[in-house]
């Protein structure tokens, strides 16, 4: 009856609603793959006096709805008074919330003032399910730029969920900056590479608080960040199993999508971000690499590995070298990943290291199934990567002659040289990870 009411009389006094295009400068919409604008496509242009608080409750029907909601034992908790979880609280004022998430929805599904049942129906159950839920959802999340996946969600261990992000979760991380965004066509217009819209993410619940049921006297606020090692953990994971350039950026909190209506606004941590090279992307294509991914991400977890000094120095070397756009910076790291596996883990010292070096990458690497060469390729190869490290650190320019790649082609391009190199440290990265976590399944790999 009330909405019968408001309806009657703004088609009574405004004819036919305005409908369309509105300036949203608190959120970015999506307007294509890559496109966001801060324009909210569909709207009501309400008239100015429907935009007053207190609007609805100029009709005499609202004291029937008041006098239903105040003997409500739940609802009569919920409205008109602050709401949230016992670390948030926002005001929830019932005229309003009547306005923005019942009338408007259906005057902008049927463009007109005319009062439609199944709509009303529709939209009303929605609100009142929301409004009754005794649980506000949280999503932590973690945008990665470098990345994309032909995959669905890929779910890993610890309820951590790897996937594309909601429209909503892209425009909360254009706001921190956690994603690259090159404004375009104006200020309000801005572009964001498909590249960058990934996310490591985990759910989790909260009791739903009202004011008018007390509050604690010490609320807990939550345990945020608490998906920055999980995120740095698989980046390295993907990295070794993928390649490329993938990093992750700052974690936001925020609530999740399809809970109903908004109620807690979210927040963000908001540490330095490394860049991404965009001409590198990692990208996860195939069943087989989802599950190596899971597998390395669950190996990085063992504690075992965690204590391991010289394997953890290459593991962040190997992470650092891959965020790096210049071949040769790419090339010394993954040098100083050789040092750490083939010298230091095998107690090899003096001065010289090369040799060594590609010995006991041969011995590791040898016949590998995914490298597939033999091992006086894969020791010659290592014994260059040296050679072109050492012309590098100490001024020369690395490429002084063709190179020879891993699988025996030639080229003057060392940024094909290094991709290589990342190739076979990934793998020994990956066969170590294996023989720390599970020595018996490792050998058998190796032989």
């Amino acid at each position: 009856m009330l909405v019968v009411a408001a309806l009657r009389d703004l088609a009574e006094r405004d004819g036919a609603p305005r409908v369309g295009a509105m300036a949203d400068l608190r959120n970015w919409w999506r307007y294509g793959q890559e496109s966001f604008v801060a324009l909210r496509p569909n709207a009501w242009h309400m008239p100015e006096r429907v935009t007053v608080v207190g609007w609805l409750s100029t009709f005499a029907e609202m004291t029937a709805v008041r006098e239903a909601i105040d003997a409500d034992p739940v609802l009569g908790t919920r409205l008109d008074t602050m709401v949230g979880t016992e670390f948030s609280l926002n005001q929830r004022p019932l005229d309003w919330l009547l306005v923005e998430h019942l009338l408007e929805p259906m005057i902008v599904a049927s463009r007109s003032y005319e009062f439609d049942e199944a709509a009303f129906e529709l939209q009303f159950n929605r609100l009142d399910a929301g409004l009754r839920a005794d649980t506000i959802r949280f999503v932590e999340f973690v945008p990665l730029n470098g990345f994309t996946s032909s995959m669905a969600d890929i779910a890993l261990a610890d309820g951590v969920v790897l996937g594309p992000m909601t429209d909503r979760q892209v425009s909360r991380a254009i706001q921190v900056l956690a994603v690259p965004a090159e404004f375009s066509g104006g200020p309000n217009s801005v572009q964001v590479s498909r590249f960058h819209q990934w996310a490591v993410m985990r759910e989790q619940g909260y009791p739903v608080r009202s004011y008018k049921q007390g509050m604690p006297e010490q609320p807990q606020a939550p345990d945020f960040p608490r998906l920055e090692e999980p995120a740095q953990r698989l980046v390295t994971a993907l990295r070794i199993v993928c390649g490329g350039s993938v990093v992750a950026t700052r974690p936001i909190h925020a609530q999740h999508d399809d809970d109903f209506p908004p109620t807690v606004d979210g927040s963000a941590a908001l540490p330095t971000v490394v860049a991404a090279d965009i001409s590198r992307p990692t990208q996860v294509l195939t069943d087989e690499q989802v599950e190596a991914v899971r597998e390395v991400y669950e190996m990085l977890g063992n504690p075992v590995v965690r204590e391991d000094r010289s394997l953890q120095v290459a593991l962040r070397q190997f992470v650092v070298a891959g965020s790096k756009a210049q071949p040769e910076e790419r090339l010394k790291d993954l040098v100083i990943c050789c040092e750490a596996l083939f010298l230091k883990r095998h107690g090899i010292k003096g001065p010289q290291k090369g040799a060594p070096a590609a010995t006991n990458a041969g011995q590791l690497l040898a016949d590998d199934p995914l490298l597939n060469v033999g091992r006086e390729r894969v020791e010659r190869f290592v014994r260059a990567a040296y050679r072109l490290r050492n012309a590098e650190v100490h001024g020369d320019h690395p490429v002084r002659r063709s190179m020879t790649l891993l699988h025996g082609e030639t080229t003057e391009d060392l940024a094909r040289f290094v991709e290589d190199l990342g190739l076979v440290i990934g793998r020994a990265l990956h066969l170590v990870l294996s023989g720390l976590s599970c020595p018996t399944a490792a050998a058998g790999e190796v032989r």
